[in-house]
C-alpha cells in the first residue's frame, strides 16, 4: 500500500533530502509544495493520507495553514519545525496538529512518527453505526466532528480518537500512560505532554469552562474520567 503525503516546506534542500528518503524506504507517494497557496491547491486536486507541515513559511505560516485546512480536512498533520519553544508547540497542537517534530531530526524518527499516526488512522477504536451523543453534543462518525446546536466543530484525527476512546470508557478512570499507549501505539517513556495538550484542546471545544471541566475530569496524579452526563 502506498500512502499519499503532502510535504509543505520552503527549504528546497530539505525537500530534496526528505523526498529522497521517502522514495528510498518506499510506501509513500509525496507531493511537494512550498507555501500556503501550493498547499491549498494540492488538497483541492487530490486527497492525502498525511501532511508534513513546516511552520516558518513565506506569507502565511504553517499554523494558520493548518487552521484553514482543518475546516474541511481530516487527515493527520505533523508539524516539522526548527521552533522548539513550548508556546509554539502548544499552539500548533491546539490549532489542529496531530504531532510535532523539531528540526533537525533523524529521518528514521520522522518515519516512526508517520507510521504511528497512519496506524492510528487505520486501526482506531471501535466504530458505531450511528452518531454518539453526550450532554448537548453529537459526535458524528461520518463527519469526524462535534455538533452542538447546529454548530459543527471539526476535530483533528487525534482529538476524534481521544474523544471516542473516552466515550467508550465512560465513568472509568483512564491512566495517563494507558491513554498514551492506546492513542499513539507505543510507550510514552514518561513524556506525557502530548496527552495533556490534546486534552486541553478537547476541553476548549466541549467544556463551558475549561478550567473547571465537567466532561473530562482530572483524577490527580492518575489520569482522566469521562462523564457523559454530568
Amino acid at each position: 500500500m502506498s500512502y499519499k503525503v503532502l510535504l509543505v516546506e520552503d527549504d528546497r534542500e530539505n525537500c530534496d533530502i526528505l523526498l529522497h528518503y521517502l522514495n528510498k524506504i518506499g510506501g509513500y507517494t509525496t507531493v511537494v509544495v512550498h507555501d500556503a497557496e501550493g498547499a491549498y491547491e494540492a488538497v483541492k486536486r487530490q486527497s492525502f493520507d498525511l501532511i508534513l507541515l513546516d511552520i516558518m513559511l513565506p506569507g502565511v505560516d504553517g499554523i494558520n495553514i493548518c487552521v484553514q485546512l482543518r475546516r474541511t480536512l481530516y487527515c493527520p498533520i505533523i508539524f516539522i519545525s526548527c521552533l522548539d519553544d513550548e508556546e509554539t508547540i502548544v499552539r500548533a497542537m491546539r490549532m489542529g496538529g496531530d504531532d510535532y517534530l523539531t528540526k533537525p531530526f533523524r529521518y528514521p524518527v520522522l518515519q516512526a512518527h508517520m507510521e504511528a499516526v497512519l496506524r492510528r488512522m487505520n486501526n482506531g477504536g471501535p466504530r458505531m453505526a450511528g452518531d454518539l451523543s453526550f450532554g448537548s453534543f453529537v459526535l458524528s462518525m461520518k463527519e469526524h466532528a462535534l455538533i452542538r446546536q447546529g454548530e459543527r466543530i471539526l476535530l483533528s484525527p487525534t482529538e476524534f480518537e481521544l474523544l471516542l476512546y473516552f466515550w467508550n470508557h465512560q465513568d472509568t478512570v483512564l491512566g495517563f500512560e494507558e491513554i498514551y499507549q492506546y492513542i499513539w501505539k507505543k510507550p510514552s517513556y514518561g513524556d506525557l505532554r502530548t496527552v495533556f495538550s490534546h486534552v486541553r484542546n478537547l476541553r476548549k471545544k466541549i467544556e463551558e469552562n475549561p478550567s473547571e471541566p465537567v466532561y473530562i475530569q482530572t483524577v490527580p496524579r492518575v489520569g482522566y474520567r469521562f462523564v457523559a452526563n454530568p
